[in-house]
């Protein structure tokens, strides 16, 4: 079986739930006897190396240290590799990265992936939405199978693109393995003196960094827990003022760009991760700090209920009261959050990259 993986997503970004999901597959695929991967990387940076992948045959990337993910980096690729696609014949399988299929790449069956319906639901936050929405649109009306990370990203599939059970399959992330190491201890010792609670990821609007910082205005947790941030690039001047008018400046770390070594230390020293997206089609952070022993307060939605069961703390992202109430008791509730910790471990262990592989490669064989 030859499948083939684009560049879309790996053009775009160099870290991420989408090219993670992506580079663990990819790895995976290409170990079993008979699937041949076939991934048409182009100009893409270092961040995409793909264990199993990168350095063989059939890996098209080129001098990828030199450029950074954007839109100059997309158009080139896109350029370059269309015509690698027309010379490499018919494959089995297209499963592409993001939002449309490469014209020039013929294949058996089209599969795409669906991660979430962020766009549809706060299309104010993109200002391309409704670029995103026609190429989405035309993508599902083209593919012979989506897979869907939850079954409330298929819910939200169906609700917006029209798109029926019969032609999607759920198969839900896997979680990478994450161990502490002595460059992940020495990073966070630099720049976290004492107990904090850990955020991770974007900071956008629906992401509710804000409601966060409020929660801990009102909570006082801050008088004894710093919050560190860890990814989602530099604070907007915006953010900079909600910090500074809600006092808490001093206490609040934002690392940019963090080391896996530095996220996986920072959950294992954390008193508390705290997820407060208003809305999620998977939510890996949660299940990252579960392995961990790391307790986490979830915001409740569909998805992350779905996907985090009974071994997260929840709260209601809409009352900041109930957010403030559950920030303090998740913090201070010795017993609960020991029971916390262990029903975490028993739903982190349904999530494995080896079993969303082998479910992936079920799925190519049915609709071939």
């Amino acid at each position: 079986m030859n499948i083939l993986y684009d560049h879309q997503a790996f053009s775009l970004q160099s870290a991420g739930g989408i090219t993670r999901y992506f580079r663990e597959l990819m790895s995976r695929l290409s170990r079993v006897e008979g699937v041949k991967p076939v991934a048409l990387l182009g100009l893409s940076d270092s961040h995409s190396s793909i264990p199993g992948i990168v350095g063989h045959e059939r890996t098209f990337l080129w001098n990828h240290s030199f450029f950074s993910p954007g839109l100059t980096t997309y158009a080139i690729n896109e350029a370059l590799l269309n015509a690698v696609a027309l010379s490499s014949g018919k494959f089995d399988i297209y499963h592409n990265t993001l939002y449309r299929f490469m014209p020039l790449a013929r294949a058996q069956r089209l599969v795409a992936t669906h991660h979430d319906c962020i766009q549809e639901r706060f299309p104010e936050s993109f200002k391309d939405r409704g670029r995103i929405f026609r190429a989405k649109r035309q993508m599902f009306q083209q593919t012979d199978l989506v897979f869907c990370v939850s079954e409330s990203s298929r819910a939200d599939l169906e609700e917006f693109y029209g798109v029926g059970p019969e032609k999607t399959k759920v198969v839900y992330n896997g979680v990478s393995d994450m161990k502490r190491t002595p460059k992940g201890h020495a990073e966070l010792r630099k720049i976290v003196d004492r107990d904090f609670i850990l955020y991770v990821g974007k900071r956008d609007g629906y992401k509710n960094f804000t409601g966060l910082i409020r929660a801990m205005q009102l909570s006082g947790i801050h008088q004894t827990h710093r919050l560190l941030s860890l990814g989602g690039g530099i604070l907007t001047a915006e953010e900079r003022k909600q910090i500074a008018d809600a006092g808490l400046k001093e206490i609040i770390t934002i690392v940019p760009h963090a080391s896996f070594e530095l996220l996986s230390e920072s959950y294992a020293a954390a008193s508390l991760l705290v997820y407060p997206s208003l809305y999620e089609g998977f939510g890996l952070p949660p299940l990252e700090a579960m392995q961990m022993k790391c307790p986490a307060l979830v915001a409740r939605s569909s998805a992350t209920s779905e996907v985090c069961r009974d071994g997260a703390f929840f709260f209601d992202p809409n009352v900041i009261e109930e957010f403030s109430e559950m920030l303090k008791f998740s913090l201070y509730d010795t017993s609960a959050r020991e029971a916390v910790i262990e029903r975490g471990l028993n739903v982190v262990r349904r999530y494995s990259w080896d079993r969303t592989a082998a479910e992936v490669l079920m799925g190519y064989r049915a609709v071939l």
